[in-house]
């Protein structure tokens, strides 16, 4: 992990502790210049954290749709309190419906609202204008090479990603199955992913596969 002084700090929210963590992970593995200053699962823990001058980063990324102070209006409580602080918003739903319903709070309380699934090079850079950091927002990303992935490797994942089964791919590559699980053990062990699942979703967040 990265510990550069100049790097942006940044607050995560989200109801959902396991998107709040997976958004912590990819850019921890990653090795994205931001530092995170605390993931929290609720706007009010947000607002505790912010209260240590210490904890205050300089961007909040925050899910919208959240269950009490949604994340609309912890943008509003952090423009309010902390004017410096570039608020992002993301959400698995930019729709018309979202917009009738939050209306033109989205446009004045956030610096930018985008998706969930957005890939994490165009966050750290939209993270690197908010915070006004020239050398984040033109950041170009880990690239495959540095995480050492083989050819191999990334096609098994590539694979897994389509829906294939280890059967299919061991078939497709004119390999055993055996060495489909090998080359895959080997590419979640230099992703420091847990499961497939995991190791799919770097994968495509970074534009690898």
């Amino acid at each position: 992990m990265r510990t550069i002084v100049n790097d942006p700090t940044l607050g995560i929210v989200d109801n959902d502790p396991l998107v709040a963590s997976a958004i912590q992970s990819l850019l921890v593995e990653t090795c994205a210049p931001i530092r995170i200053l605390w993931t929290v699962t609720s706007a009010e823990q947000a607002l505790e954290a912010m209260r240590d001058s210490a904890q205050r980063p300089q961007a909040v990324l925050t899910d919208i749709a959240m269950p009490g102070m949604n994340g609309s209006e912890l943008a509003h409580h952090i423009k309010e309190q902390h004017p410096d602080i570039a608020v992002i918003g993301i959400s698995a739903f930019l729709d018309d419906e979202n917009e009738k319903r939050y209306g033109a709070q989205w446009s004045d309380a956030f610096y930018a609202i985008i998706p969930k699934e957005i890939p994490t090079i165009q966050l750290v850079r939209i993270i690197g204008k908010a915070t006004g950091n020239d050398e984040v927002a033109s950041w170009a990303g880990k690239s495959i090479n540095s995480m050492r992935l083989s050819g191999k490797e990334l096609q098994i994942i590539a694979g897994y990603a389509r829906g294939f089964t280890t059967s299919t791919i061991a078939h497709q590559l004119n390999i055993s199955e055996a060495s489909v699980k090998t080359y895959a053990r080997r590419a979640f062990e230099k992703l420091h992913a847990h499961s497939r699942a995991e190791a799919v979703a770097m994968c495509v967040r970074n534009g690898w596969i």
